[in-house]
């Protein structure tokens, strides 16, 4: 898997310099009249990059999006100019103060709109800046003002151009074969899983069990970066084959199956991870019959069938029910799954609650606080880009794009972690032009070919983009710099010009740092907190829709699958901020993040996530069943009164500033607690005011346990009929075990959040 992404970011990266070097060869050794037009070569390499060395891998599809997305930008920013200039005036623009506050209003104009995409954005950003300052630098005495615009376009796309002649040449990268090697690459992954299922479950000791769940655990890390992978590429695949919008179905089928398949592979990850002991007593024969169906779904294969009694030997029984024993049956109920054995299975589960993601996504759209976002976002780019392109002139008025251009890269749409964008974004301009001014003297004397040292830099560059430390921006700041010294002429010394350059970079940089701290001040950790209490409360939502369920009120599944919608996204922003958080510098008198602690609450909300799902699956494949009674209620309701009253005592030592006002808080409770050792004195609060705990759980799987033994005793009758209930018994089965577990991790939670308060 290693090989084949290595070999795929060569191939990217072999890409990215050829789209180079057509701009190189175009704009040095192309005819003159292609070169008269194209004058900003610049920003020829600055399209190219941005398109190459985005987030996504691009393919045929991508790129040609890309360059719709660059034409749309074009024709806004000519419309803008244009009427700017028919307003005010070429030479009132070519004020050095009036042309900052021109840059200002038109990215304000360019960054409201939330239908364009952030290329669109950052492109038009870009020739905002070059046609303005460009009005500055010969201070309105441009001589063909309306050709101006012109000579921008021009040279965006020839950068467009030279990206889509990339991804053809030699042969087109498309979007649809990327998508079949991911699933290719995800079933490989998938079947090494399987055979450390079965490793795991034929483990003689629980120490050797648990090194085998990790690795297994690593693999469906990588895992869930193919499944984005696959998913991105499916989305692309309209713009290379518009027939695709009429053949939905399959479609989505080669696109969704990886992703239903990902969906019980979790769940009998889950289930390996809840076995109290090993081994587990079965021979190594059962465990590959046990597994088979799994492994001919994910090779495509035909399933194999099963007759009814040869079925019934995989169901539970009564004389083998017990509390220990429900993971076993959880994990059989998900091979059965895979089989396609349990009549009622809702294969649809999974895009059902993306289609209410959707749904919730279209109403935010729509509300008010969306609205209001977008006056931040568009602010923010208002005032960084006023701000660098005022200081930029004020610097050096020749070079005063450079600042602009800077800023016009690095925003986004989202929140960042700003200090380290823009630490990583100064090194990569250092880091290329010293690469640059390197290669210049080297090729001091064949000046002709010191455009050639570009290619191995940026195939660097592309390696650049997925490491940790200089990661997407410091990638694409280092070749844009090495891009502007090698690929260009007559910019004067490159030494002095690397220097203004380096300068004008690090304004621009200020600026961005600027703009992020006055619009957004809030840090992400703060953000993370306050979605770790969201998270909570849609976790609340959760367990109060399953107690309806357990009191059969006309079965609340839909309700239970919005809240379970809800927590997902809400554990995904969590995810989003806690990762920016941790790359955010420390700052003083401020309280960073609990690393360990916050990692282990993302897990347990993910499982929780998961175990929702399941549980709506499970209600839905009883077919109306009941299978609750007053017991099974009554812990729930009981589990339920005890996590709201822990997470209002949670809320309650959040909202308290001080430490000290903390201790006072505790005193007149008579309670002695460390918040951040995680520890009380006292024992009723120790368990957050005597908040939910492992017994709880316990006893729900017992009082589960015991419906189960019931259910299963009065199996009788012909053969089909006992296959049936039989079934009905394994959902049951599996439905105690995963409200069990989500009980348990939910404690998990409980516990690991008073490190993080």
């Amino acid at each position: 898997m290693r090989d084949t992404t290595c070999l795929e970011r060569l191939s990217l990266a072999l890409r990215t310099a050829l789209a180079c070097l057509i701009v190189s060869l175009t704009t040095l050794y192309g005819p003159k009249p292609l070169k008269n037009l194209a004058m900003f070569p610049a920003f020829s390499y600055l399209t190219t990059i941005l398109i190459w060395l985005s987030d996504a891998e691009p393919t045929y599809g991508e790129v040609l999006k890309c360059c719709v997305d660059v034409s749309y930008a074009t024709f806004q920013t000519a419309a803008i100019v244009l009427v700017s200039v028919l307003v005010v005036g070429p030479a009132s623009l070519g004020i050095s103060l009036v042309a900052p506050v021109a840059v200002a209003v038109a990215s304000f104009i360019v960054a409201f709109p939330a239908s364009t995409s952030l290329l669109t954005k950052r492109i038009a950003f870009g020739q905002i800046v070059l046609v303005y300052v460009t009005f500055a630098v010969f201070n309105g005495e441009v001589a063909h003002v309306f050709m101006l615009p012109v000579h921008v376009a021009a040279s965006t796309a020839l950068g467009a151009i030279a990206s889509l002649l990339a991804v053809l040449l030699p042969f087109p990268r498309l979007a649809h074969s990327q998508m079949t090697k991911g699933c290719k690459l995800y079933a490989e992954n998938a079947l090494e899983r399987l055979n450390l299922f079965v490793e795991v479950i034929m483990a003689r000791d629980n120490t050797t069990a648990q090194v085998l769940i990790t690795k297994a655990a690593s693999l469906s890390s990588a895992a869930r970066h193919t499944l984005k992978s696959i998913k991105i590429h499916h989305e692309r695949l309209a713009w290379e084959r518009p027939d695709t919008r009429f053949l939905k179905k399959k479609q989505n089928h080669q696109g969704e199956k990886p992703q239903a398949t990902e969906f019980l592979m979790r769940g009998m990850e889950i289930a390996l991870g809840s076995f109290s002991s090993f081994p587990l007593g079965m021979s190594r024969d059962e465990v590959t019959n046990l597994l088979e169906a799994p492994r001919t779904h994910i090779a495509h294969e035909p399933a194999s069938t099963l007759k009814p009694e040869d079925r019934l030997t995989c169901l539970p029984e009564a004389g083998s029910l017990s509390t220990t024993s429900l993971p076993v049956y959880f994990f059989r109920y998900c091979v059965e799954l895979f089989r396609g054995d349990v009549s009622s299975v809702r294969q649809d589960s999974k895009p059902r609650v993306d289609e209410l993601s959707r749904s919730k996504t279209v109403l935010d759209v729509l509300s008010v606080w969306m609205a209001k976002e977008r006056f931040v976002f568009a602010f923010k780019c208002s005032i960084s880009l006023g701000l660098a392109v005022l200081f930029g002139i004020l610097y050096n008025k020749k070079n005063g794009y450079w600042s602009g251009l800077t800023v016009a890269i690095s925003l986004v749409s989202g929140r960042q972690a700003t200090l380290t964008v823009a630490n990583s974004r100064l090194q990569g301009t250092a880091m290329g032009s010293v690469y640059g001014l390197l290669c210049c003297a080297i090729f001091q004397r064949l000046e002709e070919f010191r455009f050639l040292p570009l290619l191995p830099w940026i195939a660097i560059t592309v390696f650049m983009r997925h490491s940790k430390v200089y990661g997407q921006p410091g990638g694409v700041t280092s070749a844009i710099a090495a891009l502007l010294i090698l690929g260009r002429r007559n910019y004067g010394a490159p030494t002095d010009f690397a220097i203004t350059r380096i300068v004008e970079a690090s304004i621009g940089l200020l600026c961005f740092v600027l703009g992020e701290v006055l619009v957004t001040p809030a840090r992400a950790s703060t953000l993370a907190r306050a979605e770790l209490k969201h998270c909570l409360d849609a976790l609340l939502e959760c367990i109060g829709s399953l107690v309806l369920c357990s009191e059969q009120k006309n079965m609340q599944l839909s309700d239970l699958r919005s809240k379970q919608a809800k927590l997902s996204s809400h554990v995904e922003a969590l995810e989003r901020l806690t990762s920016e958080a941790l790359r955010e510098p420390n700052v003083p008198f401020l309280k960073p993040l609990n690393e360990v602690s916050y990692k282990k609450v993302l897990v347990s909300l993910s499982k929780v996530s998961d175990l929702c799902l399941y549980v709506c699956d499970g209600l839905t494949n009883l077919s109306g069943a009941h299978p609750w009674d007053q017991a099974i209620t009554h812990d729930l309701k009981s589990f339920q009164e005890k996590l709201h009253s822990s997470v209002k005592c949670l809320e309650e030592m959040a909202s308290t500033k001080t430490q000290a006002r903390l201790q006072k808080e505790l005193q007149k409770r008579k309670i002695c607690h460390d918040v951040e050792a995680g520890t009380a004195s006292n024992d009723n609060y120790s368990n957050m005011e005597m908040g939910p705990s492992q017994d709880d759980a316990e006893r729900f799987s017992v009082s589960f346990v015991k419906l189960l033994k019931e259910v299963t005793e009065k199996t009788s009758g012909s053969t089909a009929e006992e296959v049936v209930k039989s079934e009905t018994t394994l959902c049951l089965s599996s439905l105690g075990f995963c409200i069990s577990r989500l009980m348990q991790e939910t404690v998990c939670i409980m516990t690991e959040i008073t490190h993080t308060t």
